[in-house]
């Protein structure tokens, strides 16, 4: 098994070895993969460090080949630009390491513009609020397309702490709570009329909810529905909430 970096912005991982298979998950800039297998042509099978695994193409990855310095960040800014990193900007998301007063993305020195440098993140919600209109994109976790639950992932990310990549894992992890006693970074969950999950919100507990759908928007959150703000038409069941920072 060998280990890589992904020196491109935002790379779709896929659920087979073809251009034509669904996008499961993205691979982000400055990201380490380990290569579990090699496929036909260019085809990799790759796995990230949370277990995630799908196929992606060998020529957007560069091995690893010396030992990695430095504190790691990610960009928290909807797009920032850098001097060295390939097309001169990176998405929210992207894994840049500070060391000795420089910047790297993976074994590349990168020099950020005023403003691009990634910022402290105490609220998911108030980061997540930034992002507002990116556009939903299945698989996607950058700041240049989000799905539902990428998006939350990220946010958790950004503030501490590592959760699963999908909905249904993630419904898995921190405290139930009730909705009567929803507050701020809470997130919520909602299930199909089999009671699957599919898909998931962050909560302000004052009954406003921010989610991927269609883009990163905002909407009501009320007697157990989301409500479009345009026609208070409901969209989604709720199933359930968690706080994953108590």
């Amino acid at each position: 098994m060998t280990d890589c970096w992904c020196p491109l912005s935002h790379v779709p991982l896929r659920a087979e070895a073809s251009d034509r298979a669904e996008c499961v998950n993205e691979v982000l800039a400055g990201e380490t993969v380990t290569v579990l297998n090699e496929g036909a042509g260019n085809w990799v099978e790759v796995r990230l460090p949370d277990g995630y695994q799908g196929w992606m193409d060998r020529r957007q990855l560069r091995a690893v080949t010396s030992m990695w310095m430095g504190t790691p960040h990610r960009t928290t800014a909807l797009s920032s630009a850098w001097d060295g990193v390939p097309g001169g900007w990176l998405p929210a998301g992207a894994c840049v390491r500070e060391h000795a007063g420089r910047w790297h993305l993976g074994e590349l020195e990168v020099v950020p513009h005023q403003g691009s440098t990634p910022q402290p993140v105490s609220s998911m919600w108030a980061w997540a609020v930034t992002m507002r209109h990116v556009p939903y994109h299945w698989g996607g976790r950058s700041g240049w397309g989000f799905d539902c639950s990428g998006l939350v992932s990220l946010a958790a990310a950004l503030r501490g702490r590592a959760v699963p990549r999908d909905a249904s894992q993630q419904f898995l992890v921190g405290l139930e709570v009730e909705p009567t006693s929803c507050q701020m970074d809470d997130v919520a969950f909602f299930c199909n009329p089999e009671g699957r999950i599919t898909h998931v919100g962050l909560c302000d507990g004052q009954g406003h909810i921010l989610h991927a759908s269609g883009e990163v928007r905002m909407d009501h959150l009320s007697e157990g529905q989301i409500l479009q703000f345009e026609d208070q038409k409901p969209t989604h069941t709720l199933a359930g909430i968690r706080r994953w920072f108590p």
